[in-house]
């Protein structure tokens, strides 16, 4: 498998993924090098999804991770790693799936691993042996969060998933789709990948406070949806991040000079070192998402895409929505076609109602409009209040269109996966329960997504 390199409409080069940190401990307590305890606040686990070309990235950023001084913190971070057979021969060449108990290195950050491996009967593992396991199968991420709140309880939880990313993609459990069209985990040795409602099936009920993506397109209200019930905080990308990742070093460095260890901090800290690092990427962006508030998001979001679908009543006004999505609405894709298309809420929400006389001559209707955007506007500054972007712009959160067949040319139809009503087994909460904007396997008159792609006027 080959790792995605999504990119921005306005110009965007990278990757998706990365790991986490922690401290040596055991279970109830953390101990440093020094053999000091203290009660441990967080358990990190990190999901290291690099079974592709990703590989060296995955060995790097662990060892960013080993770069950072745990002495006295009440961090624990557990790091599940598997490699591939090709893409880096460092660290004795192992080709197998590794749980990890993150370590500080005394020499920082190097290219060698110096975190003790871990038995993990959950998944089969065990220090003295070579196990490989499909890290696309949501079982072995579901065993590993159960591994570790049992023989890491703390006071909250994070998981960061690490790898490529395309948000929404839904479809049968573990089927492998055609490339480049990926989800979160893939794994190239068993030519699969984890859909979004398989990841959702995974942390539901596991009681975590925290959940971070490391990859390309996360920031996505298909994402935030499917976990709405399970954690605090989604802190992740709109568009693409370099194949790189994050800088762990600096995020958990900075994490952990904190006096207050809260979850709003731990997301503060990812989004000042993601800011930092990316301060020369014009279309750079990292949001925290309140998942506490997308419920109400998806409401506002549905009800502002049901009032335009019922305004379009006329090919030219059908014409004009289109063309503002296609050419002036923010979007992000990736450069390989066919490529899934994203657009900015926010920006879509006031690029819509600016030209809301072109989609209805009514004046009731253009009031509508109007209202709805700013309901989804402030459910938007609700459920994402804190983010940053290069270019300025706030509340970043996007959402599917349509796959696209070259710039602004989008493919014949929608993906069966993300059509409501179509026989596919897997869509995700999103698809499911979408009221105007997701297409249907008989188009409706209040879907915008229909009324765009289907609808005869």
């Amino acid at each position: 498998m080959t790792r995605l390199i999504p990119f921005l409409v306005l110009l965007f080069f990278s990757s998706c993924h990365q790991a986490l940190t922690g401290t040596q401990g055991s279970h109830t307590t953390t101990s440093d090098t020094q053999g000091e305890s203290a009660k441990r606040q967080w358990t990190v686990i990190i999901f290291m999804a690099a079974d592709h070309d990703l590989e060296s990235a995955a060995l790097a950023d662990l060892n960013e991770l080993e770069g950072v001084v745990f002495a006295g913190k009440p961090v624990s971070t557990l790091v599940l790693l598997d490699r591939h057979s090709g893409y880096d021969m460092t660290n004795a060449n192992w080709t197998d799936t590794r749980l990890f108990e993150v370590t500080a290195d005394p020499n920082g950050v190097n290219s060698s691993i110096v975190s003790p491996r871990l038995d993990c009967p959950d998944l089969g593992l065990s220090k003295n042996s070579e196990t490989e396991l499909n890290m696309a199968d949501p079982l072995v991420l579901k065993r590993l969060l159960d591994f570790a709140i049992r023989e890491y309880p703390a006071e909250k939880y994070a998981l960061f998933m690490w790898g490529h990313g395309t948000g929404w993609r839904g479809g049968p459990l573990n089927a492998a789709p055609p490339l480049p069209l990926k989800a979160v985990a893939i794994d190239d040795s068993s030519a699969q990948f984890m859909s979004l409602p398989s990841f959702g099936q995974a942390v539901a009920g596991k009681g975590l406070s925290l959940i971070a993506f490391d990859t390309c397109f996360a920031a996505l209200l298909e994402v935030a949806y499917q976990i709405r019930n399970d954690a605090e905080l989604l802190v992740g990308s709109e568009g693409v991040i370099m194949a790189t990742g994050w800088d762990y070093t600096s995020l958990f460095t900075g994490f952990l000079q904190k006096s207050d260890l809260s979850v709003s901090n731990f997301g503060a800290a990812i989004q000042d070192q993601f800011s930092a690092q990316y301060a020369a990427l014009d279309t750079a962006s990292i949001s925290q998402i309140k998942l506490a508030e997308v419920n109400n998001l998806f409401i506002c979001f549905n009800d502002f895409a049901g009032i335009i679908a019922s305004a379009l009543v006329s090919e030219p006004a059908k014409a004009s929505v289109l063309n503002e999505l296609l050419h002036n609405v923010e979007s992000y894709y990736f450069p390989a076609f066919p490529a899934d298309w994203y657009i900015d809420l926010f920006d879509f929400s006031h690029k819509m109602s600016a030209i809301r006389t072109a989609i209805s001559g009514d004046p009731a209707r253009q009031i509508a409009i109007l209202s709805a955007a700013n309901a989804l506007q402030l459910a938007l500054t609700a459920a994402v209040p804190a983010s940053w972007a290069k270019n300025g712009s706030a509340q970043k959160l996007a959402v599917h269109v349509i796959p696209l067949q070259a710039p602004a040319v989008p493919v014949a139809a929608h993906e069966p996966a993300y059509i409501k009503g179509s026989m596919i087994i897997g869509k995700s909460a999103f698809v499911e329960n979408s009221l105007h904007w997701v297409p249907n396997a008989v188009p409706q008159p209040d879907s915008l997504l229909d009324k765009l792609f289907y609808w005869n006027y």
